[in-house]
């Protein structure tokens, strides 16, 4: 991993390149700014920076990308309004990688589906086909003897009924759901997926109650211990019914008695 003080060293880095100018020159028909971002977001991924690593101050930026300071801000603003960078304003602070989530991903999705009118209904039933492909995904990469790791594999424990407050029991009953997307192997779905259940969790959670009852606590905990048997034993087919099934039976307890909910309109928060 390259530190700020190398990204600043002549040569090497694309902030410092000499074909760097030339590139910016060259999109004429894009917005300096956008074609900043670009090269700033490109330079994050070739040198594999990490979250909360440095960039170069705005100033430093400008004058290596051969462009106006404001050019440079407005471009960081771009990324960082899509969660991938974080500008700290005052003594010490300055732009730095920030670690991308799928709540920022479902952040930017809800735009989209915002003007488009999508209802939380659609939203809820990509959330069950997306819950059940990862169960399914996680269960095939244990048949082809992919996950050799045995705390990966222990982590499906169930643990809902180990916990004591509301705030524990949401957190563990989600962790669950999040290891699950970490398994199946795959960035891209566990990205949607994450975004999808933030989109879900995020409107919907206050429409349960503050505590959850001893059996719904229950019915959470033996469906999780199922999904996790059949990952267990490598059937994508049973794995992916029964993380369906838990879904929906989660999306009904959680609504609880406002359905309507359902029919509200996915607006960009």
């Amino acid at each position: 991993m390259r530190t700020k003080d190398e990204m600043t060293k002549p040569g090497g880095d694309p902030i410092k390149n000499l074909a760097v100018p030339r590139a910016i020159a060259a999109t004429r028909g894009e917005k300096i700014s956008r074609t900043v971002a670009r090269l700033v977001a490109k330079t994050i991924a070739d040198d594999r920076l990490e979250p909360g690593a440095a960039l170069p101050s705005e100033q430093e930026m400008a004058n290596n990308f051969g462009v106006g300071r404001a050019s440079v801000r407005e471009g960081l603003r771009l990324l960082e309004a899509q969660g991938l960078v974080t500008v700290r304003q005052g003594l010490g602070g300055g732009p730095s990688v920030a670690e991308p989530t799928g709540a920022a991903f479902g952040d930017t999705m809800s735009m989209y589906l915002q003007v488009n009118d999508i209802r939380l209904a659609e939203v809820v039933e990509a959330v069950i086909q997306m819950e059940g492909l990862t169960a399914a995904l996680a269960a095939e990469r244990v048949a082809r003897g992919e996950i050799t790791d045995p705390d990966e594999l222990e982590s499906l424990d169930a643990h809902d009924h180990d916990v004591e407050t509301h705030r524990e029991f949401i957190e563990t009953a989600v962790g669950f759901h999040d290891h699950l997307r970490q398994i199946a192997g795959n960035y891209i779905i566990a990205l949607v997926g994450s975004a999808l259940a933030h989109l879900f969790s995020d409107r919907a959670i206050v429409a349960h109650p503050n505590a959850w009852s001893e059996q719904e606590r229950t019915l959470f905990s033996d469906a999780h211990a199922e999904i996790g048997r059949a990952i267990r034993a490598g059937d994508a087919a049973t794995a992916r019914e029964l993380a369906t099934a838990h879904v929906r039976e989660s999306v009904a307890m959680t609504l609880g008695g406002h359905p309507t909910i359902l029919q509200d309109r996915v607006d960009w928060k």
